[in-house]
């Protein structure tokens, strides 16, 4: 996609993933959410799934429930009944074509998809990619407010209703998306890239 096109011609993947830890070299993807949205917040079209690694009914953490399960919430249960890695990715890699990538935290998300594509032998595109997170530091230059997703939420009055839930933070991020755009004074997806680099 052309970077320099006006929003009005371009449409954002949004993203955000569950995990079971931070490493993308032993951890992987338990739930992904995905929107399709405009530059003004409108969502076109939501993707969510949770994902099963082992695509069986056996987890290498055995009948426990998931690592990081604490944070998440996801069980055992619901992970049965979600997409193998390689199913969700592939769909996802679909959505993503032609499209914008965004994420909240972007290395942490896009790193995950990277290293799972890797290791599922899939092909995905996301080494572009733009950061609310980094957007949203850069209209606070001495760090002076904290820029967690939540955070930013409660002082820009966007719902979060189930935060750690990906498709719910997915919609959130979608949200501030548009209001940094409008911070920024942005007017092309290549102003933006500028702003988060």
């Amino acid at each position: 996609m052309k970077k320099n096109f006006p929003f009005r011609n371009v449409e954002f993947l949004i993203i955000d993933l569950e995990t079971t830890g931070l490493s993308t070299e032993n951890d992987v993807i338990l739930q992904i959410g995905a929107v399709v949205a405009q530059a003004n917040g409108k969502v076109k079209r939501t993707y969510s799934t949770y994902v099963n690694p082992s695509g069986s009914r056996q987890f290498p953490w055995g009948d426990t429930e998931p690592p990081a399960h604490h944070i998440h919430g996801i069980t055992n249960s619901q992970l049965r009944g979600g997409l193998s890695t390689k199913r969700a990715l592939r769909k996802l890699n679909r959505l993503a074509r032609k499209r914008v990538l965004v994420a909240h935290n972007a290395k942490f998300d896009y790193g995950f998809i990277k290293s799972e594509s890797v290791r599922h032998n899939i092909s995905v595109a996301v080494d572009t990619h733009l950061c609310t997170l980094e957007l949203s530091r850069k209209l606070d230059p001495k760090r002076s407010e904290s820029h967690r997703l939540g955070s930013l939420c409660e002082r820009y009055e966007i719902p979060l209703d189930s935060a750690h839930d990906a498709l719910c933070d997915a919609v959130a991020t979608a949200q501030l998306l548009s209001i940094l755009i409008r911070s920024h004074g942005a007017t092309t997806v290549d102003e933006l890239y500028r702003l988060a680099s």
